[in-house]
């Protein structure tokens, strides 16, 4: 895809933190954009903060983890503007913790998002995509999404799916006019641990050696592999290259991490009782 103009695009869990972000950074490269999520007030507060910019956009209220929600979410979308140039798959959610202190909640949530929504949007996004032989799909995952990291099983899980659907669909589209992006940044400054149930003694010690990015960068990396055409962005640099080094060594990369304590050593030693 060369531009945004005269596009329409939808973003997944865009009522705050990166999603919003991509939202608002799409609008001002000219397309429609329509956020989805489940709170409306702040969706209509993300769609008049892109209005005040100049930009165009509404909103569309769903609960993302059923998929007849997002089926009817996505049918609306197409009704208002037409068919969907643009599907950024954003919405997420995952705790860290071992999984026999994970409630059946927040096993459930972990599993459901990103994924249920991801495969049935992109579903419904595609025969309009195919009929006009263009279109882009972004997939959001992280870096547990690339490297299996222990106290978090259920996001670990539903991320490795993330960037097998990425790596799988868009080996089935090529060749259709239809691209497909898998983005993968470090930790975002998303305000993610003030609000959730989140107990850092679980948190991978190898995530404080990446940059803390802000949304606004990320929104402004998946803008560029739209335009780019780029099938994976893993950033910044120095997490595009553990992720390498893990990639083609995995075994020798996981010893040196927890020589370099920052990789949890067991069950007792993160729990601190050992």
């Amino acid at each position: 895809m060369t531009q945004f103009a005269g596009t329409v695009a939808v973003v997944t869990g865009a009522s705050e933190g990166i999603g919003k972000a991509i939202g608002l950074e799409i609008a001002r490269q000219g397309a429609q954009v329509v956020v989805m999520a489940r709170s409306e007030a702040k969706l209509a507060s993300v769609v008049d903060e892109i209005t005040r910019e100049g930009g165009k956009a509404s909103y569309v209220v769903a609960d993302l983890c059923a998929p007849q929600a997002v089926r009817l979410a996505m049918m609306e979308a197409v009704a208002r503007h037409g068919p969907i140039d643009v599907l950024v798959n954003n919405v997420g959610a995952g705790t860290f913790k071992p999984l026999h202190l994970t409630s059946e909640l927040e096993c459930d949530m972990a599993l459901a998002l990103p994924l249920v929504p991801a495969v049935v949007a992109s579903q419904a996004v595609l025969p309009g995509m195919l009929a006009k032989r263009r279109g882009h799909i972004v997939n959001l995952t992280s870096p547990a999404g690339l490297m299996p990291m222990p106290y978090m099983a259920p996001y670990t899980a539903a991320r490795h799916a993330m960037v097998a659907l990425s790596r799988g669909l868009a080996g089935e589209l090529d060749g259709t006019g239809v691209h497909v992006s898998l983005v993968c940044p470090s930790q975002v400054d998303t305000g993610y641990f003030l609000n959730n149930d989140a107990d850092m003694r679980w948190y991978p010690p190898i995530s404080t050696v990446f940059p803390v990015l802000t949304p606004e960068r990320v929104a402004k990396e998946v803008v560029a592999a739209i335009l780019q055409n780029k099938r994976e962005v893993v950033f910044p640099w120095q997490l595009r290259w553990a992720m390498r080094m893990y990639s083609v060594a995995p075994a020798v990369s996981q010893a040196f991490m927890k020589a370099c304590g920052l990789w949890h050593r067991g069950l007792a030693h993160a729990a601190g009782t050992s």
